[in-house]
């Protein structure tokens, strides 16, 4: 069963509300890499950050930092309920300041699995946000952004409420997939550059490419090219920023042999290329 109850895009926030009984391959969502937030209305799901797991229950709320997405995974594999709001950074980074609100600082600092079952106030906030979507009307778009602030502003309060790791024995093979997985991501993050194949990547960890790849893109939803063109393209920003390497050296710099491959893959996920990138670093 699915069951997409609403899904809307206003600039830098997608909303979705999505009922079904078994979890799909790819995420149904709006932007790529960017910060999260989960709330579960029924059913039950498992969340699983680094190799370790907590189960959400109704009620509960999941904060994915951005810098966590490629680590993190919610499944479920039975009913659930959930809605999925999805933040983009530098649009919300920057309505945060100008409400003196450190947005970065807060998902870095509260990511995580939340149950607000006795906590009214958030619950009115989400209800309140459901019926903007669903109701639309005039200013929607800033209506609804500034409720997903409030309640970012009440995160902070949340902090005796955060939800314990499982222990639970049932969930053990689930675990010790997700360790392995992680275990090869903690690998791509500190060698990203020095990576040449997933064949290569798959016998350092003594598993067959097949198998490597399958349960890689299950875990993390990425697949391996991607996850390490990711943490390539995150280090090329920082060069480039940085300005004191060619944009030559910096392909070079960070694995890619082809300038021209960096450039397209730059591009697809920046939506720049490197020399615009750079210049628009420049004028900040």
């Amino acid at each position: 069963m699915f069951d997409l109850k609403y899904r809307e895009y206003f600039s830098g926030l997608g909303i979705g509300r999505i009922a079904r009984d078994s979890d799909f391959c790819v995420p149904l969502g709006f932007l790529r890499n960017e910060y999260q937030i989960h709330y579960l209305y029924s059913g039950k799901r498992l969340y699983f950050v680094n190799g370790e797991c907590y189960t959400m229950e109704a009620g509960s709320i999941a904060l994915i930092d951005k810098k966590r997405i490629p680590k993190t995974c919610i499944i479920g594999g039975q009913y659930h309920d959930r809605l999925l709001i999805e933040l983009k950074g530098d649009v919300f980074i920057e309505l945060g300041r100008l409400l003196g609100f450190d947005f970065e600082k807060l998902f870095d600092q509260y990511y995580g699995v939340y149950d607000l079952k006795e906590i009214p106030e958030a619950n009115e906030v989400l209800a309140e946000l459901e019926q903007l979507i669903v109701n639309k009307g005039s200013l929607q778009e800033v209506l609804v952004k500034s409720k997903v602030l409030g309640l970012l502003c009440m995160v902070p309060t949340w902090k005796e409420k955060k939800v314990v790791k499982n222990q639970e024995k049932a969930i053990e093979s689930s675990v010790s997939k997700q360790k392995r997985v992680h275990q090869v991501a903690d690998y791509i993050s500190k060698n990203y550059e020095k990576i040449h194949s997933v064949e290569a990547l798959a016998e350092t960890f003594y598993m067959s490419k097949s198998y490597l790849c399958r349960i890689f893109k299950e875990v993390i939803n990425f697949t391996i090219s991607e996850y390490i063109n990711l943490h390539r393209i995150e280090a090329s920003t920082q060069y480039l920023k940085a300005g004191k390497h060619s944009i030559t050296e910096i392909a070079n710099m960070v694995g890619y042999s082809s300038l021209t491959y960096f450039e397209k893959v730059f591009k697809r996920e920046m939506h720049l290329s490197p020399l615009q990138y750079r210049k628009q670093e420049q004028r900040r």
